[in-house]
């Protein structure tokens, strides 16, 4: 069983209860890390114009995915890294969410997300499941994160198998979040429908999480073509009470611009308060 660890937030983030959320549906090129680097700098600048307070990359964003054997090469500590430093200089006061491999102090390598905000890694999550089942390797090359980081200022971070374990983003809300923010790296599966079966299982598993949870979800996935494996797109952001309320194009790079109101939270949890009422003294099944 996965013993939960919370860390508390620093208390100087303040987010406004008001925010312009950007999605980065982006590509990646796989191992280069100067070259999707470039590419984060320039949707910076595109969500800058669009006055966007909290920008979402992809899972794996500076690297790519599909890295197998290349995983070492492209690992940084992200408190040394030029690269994290240069999106901090780039970023301003926008908080920007990335996905990158991190190496720890003991050489062990993770799939990770930060939240950039303020001129420092405000927030970080190691990827707790790695799949490794039909054409996932993570737990071949990577280390499977071992604690639940507290929401900072009401947002709680997941990455991609992550939301398949409800209880973890019931684990964020009990502990504050308003604002869950998921980074995926999500695989197709075309079928007969316009809409990629691969899609309706997402959409299915945000909207469940923003109605169970009574918050907002943030989903980001991203696009491209990887060692013969393609990447729909079709992020999405989900309301409490769970209708989607934007999603991007399949397929296509995309910037998906959306006003999300945490207050909205406040109001559903106070007239649907299933957050409040979660009960841990319940014992069994026997």
């Amino acid at each position: 069983m996965l013993a939960w660890r919370f860390f508390d937030p620093p208390a100087h983030l303040i987010m406004s209860t008001q925010i312009t959320v950007g999605i980065a549906q982006i590509d990646a090129r796989l191992g280069d890390v100067e070259a999707n680097l470039e590419r984060h700098l320039s949707w910076i600048e595109r969500a800058c114009e669009s006055k966007v307070d909290l920008l979402v990359f992809p899972e794996l964003s500076l690297t790519g995915y599909r890295l197998l054997h290349l995983t070492g090469r492209v690992a940084a500590r992200p408190a040394d890294s030029k690269a994290i430093s240069r999106l901090l200089a780039a970023a301003g006061t926008m908080g920007l969410v990335v996905g990158l491999v991190e190496e720890d102090d003991k050489g062990v390598l993770y799939n990770t997300a930060l939240l950039l905000r303020d001129g420092e890694i405000a927030h970080s999550h190691r990827k707790l499941y790695l799949p490794t089942y039909g054409i996932f390797q993570e737990g071949r090359f990577f280390g499977p994160g071992e604690n639940l980081s507290s929401p900072v200022d009401g947002l709680g971070l997941l990455v991609c198998e992550d939301l398949w374990h409800p209880h973890l983003a019931r684990g964020l809300a009990l502990a504050g979040a308003k604002v869950l923010v998921v980074i995926s790296a999500g695989p197709g599966h075309l079928g007969s429908g316009d809409i990629p079966e691969s899609q309706e299982s997402w959409e299915a598993l945000t909207r469940a999480t923003a109605l169970v949870n009574t918050c907002w979800v943030v989903y980001c996935n991203r696009v491209g073509w990887e060692e013969g494996s393609f990447y729909s797109g079709g992020s999405h952001v989900v309301r409490p009470g769970g209708e989607i309320v934007g999603r991007a194009p399949f397929l296509d790079e995309h910037l998906l611009v959306t006003e999300i109101d945490t207050r909205e939270v406040d109001r559903l949890r106070w007239r649907l308060p299933l957050v409040h009422a979660e009960r841990s003294d319940i014992v069994g099944p026997s």
